[in-house]
């Protein structure tokens, strides 16, 4: 690997621990799983979630390789705290897809909670925005949104201070003509010191960046 790729997994490690305590659970998701299960490793749940609603602060979600089709929006609510995290990953090596081609509306994953940490996940084909984040102090790591049907990833409602490192959105169309449908799109009523390093954007109908302000939110 080459010396930035050692340093953004030196940097992931250092958040994983410094997210997670000691007395921190772990559960598991795999498309052979049920939601019946405990969500340990021999027997996962079958819906991220499943996975997700289990998780108290500072646990972790780790889903196995996989395509997943969720039939409603992902919306997480909770609050954590800056030394527990609610932790969504995907497992260690393996590649984890959400197909939201089921859902007739609405975002793909609905980020309102504080203080998530979202890892290795790929989001695709929502009929809005890919992954929506409309809170604060969240980071998104390693996540690719892509063949969404409005934006991949998109901040707004005031979301401030939420870390994006080494994402991609690509392949984003709003139809019947292209539309809006941008890469990355911190705007209109978006907050303050959200940090993006290492992303990358391309082949969206509208904007890899849209970063545009509403006259009346332009005190950001």
């Amino acid at each position: 690997p080459t010396m930035t790729m050692k340093r953004s997994l030196i940097f992931s490690l250092f958040l994983l621990l410094a997210v997670t305590g000691a007395a921190a659970k772990t559960y598991y998701v795999a498309t052979t799983g049920l939601d019946t299960n405990p969500g340990t490793i021999d027997s996962p749940f079958l819906t991220v979630t499943k996975g997700i609603n289990s998780l108290a602060a500072g646990d972790t979600v780790l889903i196995r390789g996989g395509f997943y089709s969720p039939t409603a929006t992902i919306s997480v609510s909770k609050a954590g705290t800056l030394s527990a995290y609610y932790n969504v990953r995907a497992y260690p090596g393996e590649r984890v897809v959400l197909d939201f081609s089921a859902l007739s509306s609405s975002d793909g994953i609905k980020l309102n909670g504080q203080f998530w940490y979202l890892y290795g996940i790929e989001v695709k084909k929502a009929p809005h925005n890919g992954i929506a984040i409309n809170s604060h102090n969240n980071i998104v790591e390693f996540c690719a949104t892509y063949e969404n049907k409005n934006t991949g990833m998109q901040l707004g409602n005031g979301a401030s201070n939420n870390k994006i490192i080494n994402c991609d959105s690509y392949f984003n169309y709003d139809p019947p003509a292209g539309g809006n449908a941008d890469g990355f799109a911190p705007k209109l009523d978006v907050g303050t010191g959200n940090y993006f390093y290492g992303c990358r954007s391309w082949q969206n109908s509208d904007d890899g960046w849209d970063g545009y302000m509403r006259p009346a939110d332009n005190v950001f």
